[in-house]
């Protein structure tokens, strides 16, 4: 590269002190332009694997939900949610990019995490009954943050348990004690 190439300090620091497109310091506009880069990575995504699906992004609080829905998405959910997983940190670092800003994404697939977490709920609910009734702590199995996030959600209210997380990543796990 030339030196007439190479950028001058003066055209670096420029560059840095810009605000990221659509972001004019209200977060509402910045959290609808990374929902719409979702939705777009997603149809992009989707028409390079000739794939047929929409993608929808609704935001909850600073969160973006994208619900991907259409036939034959099943490979895209993998065993037991690996793929999903992994295709929402994708679609998340495609949002940080785009946008210059993290962004807090969760991506479900046909109603996929919906069913899974209503399944942990269940487990959870019946898994406290028995930390109760035996007064000793159980162990869950290792979970993704996000699942742990809805055991504890589900727990918060319940009167005799508390609950903890506990291990390294990727083995962090719940502990539900008798409070």
């Amino acid at each position: 590269m030339s030196d007439e190439e190479r950028p001058t300090e003066g055209d670096e620091a420029e560059e840095s002190s810009e605000p990221a497109e659509g972001d004019d310091g209200s977060g509402g506009d910045l959290l609808d332009d990374q929902a719409d880069t979702a939705e777009d990575f997603l149809h992009d995504l989707l028409d390079i694997l000739d794939m047929d699906g929409e993608a929808e992004a609704d935001i909850e609080d600073d969160t973006i939900l994208v619900d991907l829905e259409g036939p034959n998405l099943a490979v895209l959910i993998g065993r037991q949610g690996a793929t999903l997983e992994a295709l929402q940190e994708v679609v998340r670092a495609a949002v940080a990019h785009a946008t210059q800003s993290r962004a807090r994404i969760v991506l479900d697939i046909g109603g996929y995490r919906e069913r899974q977490e209503e399944i942990l709920e269940r487990r959870a609910l019946a898994l406290a009954d028995k930390v109760r009734k035996e007064g000793k702590a159980v162990r869950m199995d290792p979970m993704s943050s996000y699942e742990r996030r809805v055991v504890h959600q589900a727990l918060s209210g319940l009167e005799g348990i508390s609950t903890d997380s506990e291990g390294e990543e990727p083995d962090r796990y719940v502990v539900i004690h008798p409070a």
